[in-house]
């Protein structure tokens, strides 16, 4: 009991931030996400040695994902990239480079596409515990410094969700940190364990938010697909703000309101930046009805990163929502709608986090605005 509390005093003397804040306030997060099947893209731009890490506190590195019984595995075709990217090459590994940048590196486990085993490994103690010990197997393996869980969502029944899910996911994550603070004593240093978690009223209340908040290191809220073409008009997917036709429960603000409501601290919370956008086909205009995601001119799902819409911003008229606080793109021609962030909005979502006090800001995924030059 005093190792875990000495390691839990060493996670706050430790702590590196890159990212300062004016004089009174907290230094702030910021939180990369780097897909390992984005290694390959673009002759391998986004690689260990191009990743910026000092403008980040963390990189997750995803996605490994849980099988029914607990343990954790990757996609056949991702193994070979784990092991170059998180083992080592030329130069020295992901985490090798980071930890000499005083950033730290976690690997993410799930994701919208491999979330259908969470209920069963989350479901009884002997898949928690094997879950677990996946996690430290991990940690060990790679010396990393963490575990992100990605379950999208508890009780999400198109992935296999029951309402059993809501306990065991609390559960799960007990197991979990349980077991990451006592490797910490093992190892030495603090080990985070973090989620990403969902930003609408109906998947937070699937959750046992004040029980999982005392588990958690950070709260990342995904802040961006709050509108899409699921739904039957154009409109923002990452809005700060409500703005003239949104539900006023699904924006950042209201995320953010929602997680404190539960009496999650401030300084927990990161908040969600999508360097991605979402297409609407045939639609002219916000809250318009649309024809689907304009798979003709992003291809294949109409879904660009953040590098894609630059490249095109001289063939769409911009538009800057003040009361959502986000822009958008239109184009007459193409007769298509880009929801999408900038730089504009980028800032506005950081000054919300240092006026509110919360920990910081996530990014999905850190390659969307990688370009050849080396900027971002």
């Amino acid at each position: 009991m005093r190792c875990a509390a000495r390691c839990l005093a060493g996670f706050f003397a430790l702590l590196f931030l890159s990212c300062q804040a004016p004089v009174g306030h907290a230094p702030k997060q910021i939180i990369g996400y780097y897909p390992l099947w984005e290694f390959a893209a673009r002759d391998t731009l986004v690689r260990p040695e191009t990743i910026p890490y000092r403008q980040l506190t963390m990189v997750n590195v995803a996605f490994f994902y849980p099988l029914a019984d607990g343990r954790i595995t990757l996609a056949d075709s991702l193994q070979p990239v784990a092991d170059l990217v998180l083992g080592g090459g030329t130069g020295g590994s992901l985490v090798q480079r980071a930890h000499r940048a005083g950033t730290r590196v976690l690997i993410s486990l799930g994701g919208w596409a491999n979330s259908e085993h969470f209920p069963a490994a989350a479901s009884s103690e002997a898949s928690r515990q094997r879950f677990a010990g996946e996690c430290v197997a991990l940690v060990q393996k790679y010396g990393i410094d963490g575990i992100d869980i990605d379950w999208e969502y508890p009780g999400y029944a198109p992935h296999n969700g029951t309402p059993s899910d809501r306990a065991n996911f609390t559960l799960l994550l007990r197991t979990v940190r349980n077991s990451l603070n006592a490797l910490a004593c093992t190892v030495g240093k603090p080990l985070l364990l973090t989620a990403a978690l969902p930003a609408d009223r109906y998947n937070v209340s699937q959750l046992e938010v004040g029980k999982i908040a005392g588990l958690l290191d950070y709260l990342n809220l995904m802040t961006y697909d709050l509108y899409g073409v699921w739904f039957p008009y154009a409109y923002h997917h990452a809005p700060l703000y409500p703005g003239r036709c949104g539900d006023p429960t699904r924006n950042a603000d209201a995320a953010f309101r929602l997680y404190r409501s539960y009496g999650v601290p401030a300084q927990k919370i990161n908040l969600g930046v999508p360097f991605y956008g979402r297409t609407f086909a045939g639609c002219d205009s916000l809250c318009a009805p649309h024809s689907g995601a304009d798979v003709q001119h992003f291809p294949p799902a109409g879904v660009p990163l953040y590098y894609q819409i630059l490249h095109l911003l001289p063939q769409f008229d911009y538009h800057w929502d003040a009361q959502a606080g986000v822009p958008y793109l239109t184009s007459g021609r193409w007769h298509t709608l880009i929801s999408f962030e900038d730089e504009r909005s980028a800032a506005l979502k950081a000054r919300y986090v240092r006026q509110k006090g919360a920990a910081g800001l996530i990014v999905w995924e850190i390659t969307g605005d990688a370009l050849p030059d080396g900027s971002h």
